[in-house]
């Protein structure tokens, strides 16, 4: 058991490169081995009888360094075996100047260019075949091989390169084209071994070369499977010197038992044995390839035994996953949909608010004398004498106490002329009326003031909810979509664990990977100890699961690309003295975007009906943020719905929210009449203040909260309290405790401050402290 877990985690770390830190000596020796392998394999496979282009080409790969040098002397080792002596040395001379070449340029920016060493390779081998064809007698007939093994060359090692490279694919294409050139490499190798056989007609290199096909064909489908049937059938072809059965063969076989490819592994290897006999027979009039049968057979059985890590990794290697228009056009005409929605809601507002724009008409003074004189006057016996005699003398009574009365709000008969008072019998009735309309007129003004407040602030809910839209219609329209390299390197890491799920990988507007992983059979992958890692190794993405995202269901799994920030919060409360509950109120949580939110609230006074303030603007909060709506937006929803809740019970609630991006670090304070909040980055301390009333308190046309944008680096911390731990005269002591314990964790941090408020103020209102540190994730 020992062994086979030490050769489980050497192959691992051979797959991943992590052998070269682990075991430098034994990879060296490795791609020492490995190069001299390959060197004396492609050196000894000849084209047209005369030329070795795959030799040169490997060397030329190889480059410059020890590796190279030991590829070299495969190279010149096969070379001689094979070739005859005088054409063997020819291209031992080049392989010499192609690895010179190598030598002199590699610490050069030019050796790194994609183009350079394979040009180095065909210039070489068109320089000895020149040279080799003016000093021999063979004619003008050897100048089409020369020129044939140039351009061989030239491409050998360009796809030699793109098979060996170490480097990490960035795009889906590139991909591919490393599967592509692999299969090219095989090709090469495997015309070596054709020469290898088995009871005088089997040949080894052809039965890797159908069990490679198959594998293929099996994962990858019937196109993936005739295209390497074409390319492992060419090979074939031209090193046994045939004509271009088994190109026909192979490519067939791959195409039509391709199609059964979901079918099982048995019903998929009847077929293409099927297609190998019937090949043979539509062939026989050309030549009898009884060995075609006995090869499919032979790897047939192979490939029945072969574990299913092992045909994941070489069936998916011209699997090529293109994005279907259809998902995007469906994501475009979502978003036109909602940015329709997002319109009319804009007009209805628009419409509704220009209904508001007029104010109510009640700010004339003569209406009060009116309402009064109707009540006092109608009664009097000297009605005719005061309004119709004396009209002008009593309007201008009136007229001459209206300044003082919007001074003061009140009439005081003293106010009145001494000819009226002598005039009127009634002059008290009279004061008593006008000052009752008065206040008539006073409580009219306020109720519609309310009253014009609530509909703005009702109606201002059909604006927000129009921006809402345009975000969501935003986030469909610029999201990354589908990101089809890391689904196929998921649905290969599958595959190799049997695991047959359907599987949705993409990136949102914010470009953050999504992975949902639907199957009957995932409790299997979710018993693998570590399976998060490994699935972040195969994806090359480190994930993450989304809190309470998907525990409950059965046979689905979520994840995320994990942040490369994480923060740490500690939580420090005290209520007030007397009182059984604290109106102080805080949270924090993590959105899908990435967003670290930390919420502060303080409630109206303090009790319970605090308590209830502070809580109801927590959850308005939290919901609108985890939906995923702009903090902004989310604060001026919260003031309206606090407008418009305490129309007869009136309160209002602090916050304060502080947003960080755990991507970037980009950081954002949204405040409502909250206490100031202190920022330490480095040795420099922020203090970020209040300027704007509690949510509740301001109009609607005065919503806009407090923003204060920064970004935060590792290492930085924020305290956040209420008002009864920091008070807006004395903060030293604050700058102080940041300057002297920031090495504390957050929360031994966040109960020192709040026991030193305590120290110094006593506990006089409802405290609450929260300490933010950014750090590195792990």
């Amino acid at each position: 058991m020992k062994v086979k877990l030490k050769f489980l985690e050497f192959r691992k770390q051979l797959a991943s490169g992590a052998l070269v830190q682990s075991q430098p000596q034994l990879a060296l020796m490795l791609s020492w081995t490995l190069n001299f392998v390959l060197g004396i394999l492609l050196a000894s496979v000849p084209l047209f009888e005369r030329c070795g282009p795959f030799g040169l080409a490997v060397v030329a790969q190889a480059g410059g360094g020890l590796s190279g040098l030991m590829c070299a002397f495969g190279a010149a080792l096969g070379y001689l075996t094979v070739f005859r002596f005088e054409l063997g040395m020819q291209y031992v001379a080049a392989v010499i100047l192609i690895f010179t070449a190598g030598y002199i340029f590699q610490d050069l920016k030019i050796y790194k260019r994609t183009f350079f060493m394979p040009g180095i390779a065909a210039f070489f081998s068109l320089l000895t075949g020149l040279l080799g064809w003016y000093t021999s007698d063979g004619g003008n007939m050897l100048l089409f091989p020369i020129f044939s093994e140039t351009l061989l060359s030239f491409g050998c090692t360009y796809f030699y390169n793109e098979a060996l490279s170490r480097e990490e694919f960035t795009t889906e294409a590139a991909e591919l084209r490393h599967g592509i050139s692999l299969i090219i490499l095989f090709a090469s190798v495997l015309m070596a071994l054709t020469r290898v056989h088995l009871f005088g007609s089997i040949s080894i290199g052809r039965v890797f070369a159908v069990l490679l096909v198959q594998t293929i064909a099996l994962r990858g489908g019937p196109l993936a499977g005739a295209a390497t049937g074409i390319v492992l059938g060419i090979a074939m072809d031209v090193s046994s010197d045939g004509a271009a059965f088994y190109e026909m063969a192979y490519s067939f076989s791959a195409l039509v038992s391709g199609v059964f490819h979901r079918r099982g592994r048995l019903t998929f290897l009847l077929s293409y044995i099927l297609c190998g006999a019937l090949s043979v027979i539509c062939c026989a009039k050309f030549g009898v390839h009884l060995e075609l049968l006995y090869e499919n057979f032979i790897a047939s059985v192979v490939l029945m035994v072969l574990p299913n890590n092992v045909l994941s990794r070489m069936g998916t290697l011209l699997r090529s996953s293109q994005l279907t228009s259809g998902e995007t056009g469906l994501r475009k005409f979502t978003a036109r949909r909602l940015r329709h929605m997002a319109g009319a809601f804009n007009d209805l507002f628009v419409t509704v608010d220009s209904t508001l724009s007029g104010t109510h008409n009640d700010e004339d003074i003569s209406q009060v004398f009116d309402r009064a004189s109707e009540q006092v006057c109608a009664r009097c016996k000297k009605k005719s004498q005061c309004w119709n005699s004396n009209y002008i003398d009593t309007v201008s009574a009136f007229n001459d106490v209206s300044l003082l009365i919007r001074t003061s709000g009140l009439l005081h008969k003293a106010d009145l002329p001494q000819h009226f008072l002598e005039q009127c019998h009634r002059a008290d009735e009279l004061v008593s009326a006008v000052n009752g309309e008065l206040r008539g007129q006073m409580y009219r003004r306020q109720f519609y003031t309310r009253l014009s407040e609530n509909r703005t602030a009702a109606y201002q809910q059909y604006l927000d909810l129009s921006q809402i839209l345009d975000g969501v219609s935003d986030e469909l329209e610029n999201a990354y979509g589908p990101d089809m390299l890391a689904q196929r390197r998921l649905t290969r890491f599958l595959n190799g664990l049997d695991l047959d799920a359907d599987t949705s990988v993409f990136r949102d507007r914010s470009g953050r990977l999504h992975i949902l992983v639907e199957s009957v059979k995932l409790k299997r992958l979710l018993r693998e100890p570590g399976y998060l890692d490994r699935l972040s190794d195969a994806v090359g993405v480190r994930l993450c699961r989304p809190n309470g995202s998907d525990e409950n269901v059965e046979g689905r799994i979520t994840l995320m690309e994990a942040e490369p920030l994480t923060v740490s919060v500690g939580v420090a409360s005290m209520k007030k003295t007397g009182e059984a509950v604290s109106g102080d109120r805080g949270t924090y949580f993590k959105t899908e975007q990435g967003m670290l939110c930390i919420l502060l609230s303080d409630g109206m006074g303090s009790g319970e009906n605090a308590a209830k303030e502070s809580v109801a603007a927590v959850r308005i909060l939290e919901r609108f943020l985890r939906a995923g709506t702009e903090p902004a937006l989310a604060m001026r929803m919260l003031n309206s719905v606090m407008l418009l809740k305490n129309d007869d019970d009136w309160g209002f609630a602090t916050v304060d929210l502080l947003c960080i991006d755990l991507f970037s670090g980009d950081a954002a304070f949204y405040k409502y009449g909250a206490a100031p909040s202190y920022v330490r980055t480095g040795k420099q301390i922020r203090r970020i203040r209040s300027e704007t009333l509690a949510a509740g308190l301001s109009s609607v046309s005065a919503a806009e909260p407090d923003i204060v944008k920064m970004h935060l680096r590792p290492g930085a911390l924020a305290l956040i309290a209420s008002d009864g731990v920091i008070p807006e005269t004395n903060d030293a002591w604050v700058r102080t405790l940041l300057t002297e314990c920031a090495n504390l964790d957050t929360k031994s941090l966040a109960r020192e401050m709040l026991q030193t408020s305590l120290k110094q103020y006593g506990c006089s209102d409802d405290m609450t402290v929260l300490a933010v540190r950014v750090d590195k994730r792990e």
